[in-house]
């Protein structure tokens, strides 16, 4: 019997850019934002949407350009590294965090 969930890389990328605007709308969720799927959607083909406030807008668009950078790397890196994951919380946490792209201790050691 064939192993039905050993995908190919390419298989991944198409079920990942599939259920993109899934993964954000439940990772906002998961922020304890009040946003529906349809809101979500509409954010991610950039329509113009009413009744949303601009942060919740700002986390969404995070999200999408974080999953741009995941999908991106996939052809070019081999592995996952600091620096990339790094360069992943710089899109999803920017102008969220007081420091994005980089770790705590690293922007501790730059404080001294």
């Amino acid at each position: 019997m064939k192993n039905k969930y050993n995908m190919s890389v390419s298989d991944n990328i198409f079920v990942a850019k599939r259920n993109i605007v899934d993964y954000i709308y439940k990772s906002a969720r998961l922020e304890g934002l009040n946003i529906t799927f349809p809101e979500t959607y509409a954010i991610y083909e950039k329509a113009k949407i009413k009744d949303v406030d601009m942060d919740t807008i700002l986390v969404i668009n995070n999200l999408k350009h974080g999953w741009k950078v995941i999908l991106d790397a996939i052809n070019t890196t081999t592995h996952t590294n600091l620096d990339l994951i790094c360069t992943i919380h710089k899109e999803v946490a920017r102008d969220e965090a007081l420091v994005w792209g980089k770790l705590k201790i690293q922007h501790i050691e730059q404080l001294q």
